[in-house]
């Protein structure tokens, strides 16, 4: 019985050793698998590790070159379009130029810039760009600023300055950047320009005026009163304003010419132009359209002003035309004024019939048209 209990034992202990070797076995085996594949991930996780640490440094590469390229693209376009880029931070008042911005202010592209150099060379040319841009820090749109002053070589230069304000989602101000060009030669090829054309508009405004004087007596010929005198006749018929047409002559004219000569004839002429130009007014037009024949335009004047002038004229040109050696002559003068459908034309065929009327009277007489 005994014997029978103990071969029992033996067996279950020997059974249950059989056990466990087995679940140790397999126990060894599961961490076996689970060191395998942590050792599996590890080597996954280095070498995806490395696949990104070279992506990067491909993308960082990438980005450097296209960077480069970039900033090789922006300092030709400066060079070509002569202008700099200048970039302000409020907030520490520093200060970034460009290579095109020092070649504007005459400073080598490769002069390396330290602490103060910007202010110093902003100052040296009495600009005050930040102290402008500060005026503008409230300026939602671009805005621009002109600067005159005088380089290192003493020449003076026009800066301009496009500028504008760069803010964050909070809406500070973080930053300005700013296009500055050298305007000179531009400036200069505009006011050489206005210079010309001021210059051609004049030239243009006195060959008119010469096509339009007298070169005898110096008053307006007849081609510039017939297109003041339109001018005014319109003018009179929009407003309701009278307006007088004076036909005047010079008596016995060629009698003058015939026994003085032509010279003296001249003098004559220009005698009576200059007297009947100092009655005038000045909006009053005063011309020569025919050999002794002058004509005198005045806007405004009433029937009994009209007679006055007209009367006066006559009186001072008999008093005081005489010039050597010829003795005061006389004026015989017809007037009018503008009528409903009045033109330029039939003006002047009143007042000439006036004129004649005042002839056909004795001579050295004022006759108003009926």
């Amino acid at each position: 019985m005994a014997t029978t209990l103990q071969s029992q034992t033996t067996s279950s202990e020997a059974s249950g050793s059989a056990i466990g070797a087995a679940i140790g076995a397999d126990m060894l085996m599961v961490f076996t698998v689970i060191l395998g594949l942590i050792a599996m991930a590890a080597i996954a996780n280095v070498v995806i590790v490395r696949r990104q640490t070279r992506s990067s440094a491909r993308i960082a590469r990438q980005r450097a070159e296209s960077m480069s390229e970039l900033l090789r693209t922006v300092r030709t376009a400066e060079t070509i379009a002569g202008i700099g880029i200048w970039q302000y931070d409020p907030s520490t008042g520093t200060q970034q130029w460009s290579d095109g911005l020092k070649r504007v202010f005459g400073i080598d592209s490769d002069e390396v810039f330290v602490e103060g150099d910007a202010e110093t060379l902003l100052f040296a040319n009495n600009i005050d760009l930040v102290g402008k841009v500060d005026e503008h820090c409230d300026e939602v749109d671009p805005f621009h600023l002109q600067f005159d002053v005088h380089g290192f070589d003493g020449v003076p230069q026009s800066i301009s300055v496009h500028a504008c304000n760069l803010r964050g989602r909070n809406g500070d101000l973080h930053r300005v950047v700013a296009v500055v060009r050298d305007n000179t030669k531009q400036i200069e090829r505009v006011r050489a320009l206005e210079t010309s054309r001021a210059a051609a508009i004049n030239e243009a405004r006195y060959a008119r005026e010469l096509a339009e004087t007298d070169a005898l007596t110096g008053l307006a010929n007849r081609r510039r009163v017939m297109r003041q005198l339109d001018r005014l006749v319109m003018n009179a018929r929009m407003t309701q304003m009278p307006l007088v047409l004076v036909m005047f002559d010079i008596d016995h004219f060629k009698r003058v010419n015939d026994t003085h000569g032509h010279p003296s004839g001249d003098k004559v002429l220009q005698r009576v132009a200059a007297l009947a130009n100092g009655q005038a007014r000045g909006s009053d037009i005063v011309g020569r359209v025919g050999g002794e024949e002058f004509v005198w335009v005045i806007p405004g004047a009433s029937d009994g002003m009209a007679r006055i002038m007209t009367e006066r004229l006559r009186v001072v040109i008999a008093s005081d035309s005489g010039v050597e050696p010829v003795s005061a002559v006389t004026i015989s003068l017809g007037y009018t004024f503008i009528q409903a459908g009045d033109t330029a034309l039939s003006l002047f065929a009143r007042a000439d019939a006036a004129l004649y009327a005042a002839k056909n009277s004795g001579r050295n007489r004022v006759r108003m048209a009926a």
